[in-house]
């Protein structure tokens, strides 16, 4: 152990000298320039709002805001932060303490009852008390919760508390200070832990939010539940997620069924507890233990379906999704005099527009993460941007980016698609007399290529979720050749080839699987759109009626 810390410390040793030396400059991160400009809303009486505007289009109402007080922080955390840092907001362009409440009080009337404070690092706000004051003279408010790293907080939380602070969550990567120092890449692994000791009396359960990184910290998720025996500790284990310039590789990825393997592997068996409605944690308990511990898994199996939260940066902007381009400026709103009601109006149609996951936007991410790791030496030329800025999936820094079709306007679409599977003899023969020993292999077909049309966002990284109206399939027989044809319908702000295009090749495999045992002599071939109707162009047909028309069976 002793030589293994020896050789740990010499190796940040030499990582710090080398980083003396090397000092990156802000403009060769090109992530730093990718903050999203914030959409200007303004209000309408007659645009689409939810049940309340709290409520968005998939029936979730939001009681939860986040609210960052500050872009600063006192760390420069490996997975959160480049090693520059990154370019602040000019401080009159941030929220006041003043607005931060009058925000407060707009969101509290429609029926948000739980606040947290985040950052940067929320201590760094000299009117830190002031502010958790304010908000916890809010009508409606029962509940303000902060999150920090603790290095500067220890002084601060009996004023804090009694400011009206009930709830703190601290982060906490390691529990060897080298590492905490390497990771952070500044000390304040001893004030973290003064703060912890004190803040565990001052609260009914104190968090602790752990990021598990492969080849860093996976070996201590143990030591992390050990904690918990005598200390009335929720340790929340974080799955390791993309944010730009964090360096995200897939190799540093743990999926949270890995950790909670080894932690059986440690304590055996252990419990599982009840998770309320909208928590975003999965707990578990040792049993006998004062304390529980839990993952927060939004890589593995993201919470979207149940999910609460909405969140306003720093500079003023309403953030509907932690994952989502979209920001709507409510900081321009006040400043522009907008009163309550209105405020309350554009909050609501920002909500309304809330997608119903993000889970493309982790492929997305991945993708364009895995990509850039292996390219990260090359250096786009003028014409390859100009390249990248024609296809509407890829940005201009040449990254994969979903289209963002808000501002267009829902018509009715139609797609129809076709997929081709030549078989043998015998299976035809057994597909025509439906005599397939697994069973009726069409209509397994017919509810597979359904299905896989209404789930062809998961599937495709940078499709939009669509809520499809309709779904046909129809089957051929050809001479050689079962024909399978797709018709998709919605009406919506895009189109639906993709899903009329998933549904006859999934439908293809599925008459695969159900027929090898009967000869592996198939091959599927020609996968193709017949046509599309709505959005700018028609295209082809959408009507099975002129398939024979076209010549097309």
């Amino acid at each position: 152990m002793l030589i293994r810390r020896q050789k740990f410390n010499g190796l940040i040793e030499s990582i710090k000298r080398y980083s003396i030396k090397v000092k990156c400059k802000p403009e060769e991160s090109p992530l730093l320039s990718l903050k999203p400009t914030p959409i200007q809303i303004k209000a309408d009486s007659n645009a689409l709002i939810g049940e309340t505007p709290l409520t968005d289009k998939f029936g979730r109402f939001h009681s939860y805001l986040r609210i960052s007080l500050t872009e600063k922080c006192n760390l420069r955390c490996q997975y959160c932060m480049p090693l520059e840092g990154v370019p602040l907001t000019p401080a009159s362009h941030l929220l006041t303490s003043e607005e931060i409440i009058r925000i407060t009080q707009a969101f509290a009337e429609l029926g948000v009852d739980k606040i947290r404070l985040t950052g940067g690092e929320p201590t760094m706000r000299k009117d830190l008390i002031q502010i958790i004051e304010g908000i916890g003279n809010v009508s409606g408010i029962q509940q303000i919760g902060m999150t920090s790293n603790g290095v500067a907080l220890h002084g601060k939380l009996d004023k804090l508390i009694q400011a009206g602070l009930s709830k703190l969550n601290l982060s906490i990567d390691t529990l060897h200070e080298a590492k905490y120092e390497f990771l952070a890449r500044r000390p304040g692994f001893k004030n973290v832990w003064k703060t912890i000791d004190k803040a565990e009396n001052l609260f009914d359960m104190l968090k602790l939010n752990c990021v598990v990184m492969r080849q860093f910290n996976l070996d201590e998720v143990v030591d992390f539940v050990e904690l918990t025996q005598d200390r009335k500790l929720d340790i929340r284990f974080i799955e390791f997620m993309p944010f730009g310039g964090n360096d995200y590789a897939l190799k540093k990825f743990v999926p949270y069924k890995e950790m909670l393997g080894k932690i059986i592997e440690k304590f055996g068996e252990i419990e599982r507890l009840q998770d309320h409605p909208n928590d975003t944690s999965k707990a578990y308990k040792i049993k006998g233990f004062k304390g529980q511990f839990g993952f927060i898994t939004s890589m593995s199996e993201h919470f979207c379906g149940t999910c609460n939260r909405l969140r306003v940066t720093a500079d003023g902007n309403l953030k509907v999704c932690l994952h989502g381009n979209a920001e709507v400026s409510l900081r321009d709103a006040l400043r522009a005099g907008t009163n309550t009601e209105d405020l309350q109006n554009i909050i609501g149609q920002a909500v309304y527009k809330k997608k119903a996951k993000h889970a493309d936007n982790h492929i997305n991410s991945l993708f364009s993460s895995l990509v850039s790791s292996f390219l990260f030496i090359h250096i786009p030329s003028i014409n390859n941007i100009r390249n990248y800025s024609t296809l509407t999936h890829i940005n201009q820094e040449g990254k994969a980016s979903m289209v963002d079709v808000s501002s267009k306007v829902s018509t009715t679409r139609v797609a129809l698609a076709q997929s081709k599977i030549k078989v043998s003899p015998i299976i035809m023969k057994a597909l025509k007399e439906n005599s397939i020993k697994k069973g009726d292999a069409l209509s397994t077909a017919r509810i597979a290529a359904i299905i896989s049309a209404k789930k062809t966002s998961d599937l495709i990284p940078l499709c939009h979720q669509i809520p499809l109206s309709n779904v046909q399939v129809k089957f051929f027989f050809d001479e050689n050749a079962v024909l399978i044809f797709s018709r998709v319908k919605t009406t919506w702000l895009t189109g639906v080839e993709m899903e009329a295009l998933m549904a006859s090749s999934i439908a293809a495999l599925v008459i695969y699987d159900m027929c090898k045992a009967l000869g592996h002599d198939m091959e599927i071939c020609e996968t193709k759109l017949i046509g599309k109707l709505g959005g700018k162009t028609d295209h082809g047909i959408v009507d099975f009626e002129k398939l024979r028309y076209k010549n097309l069976i």
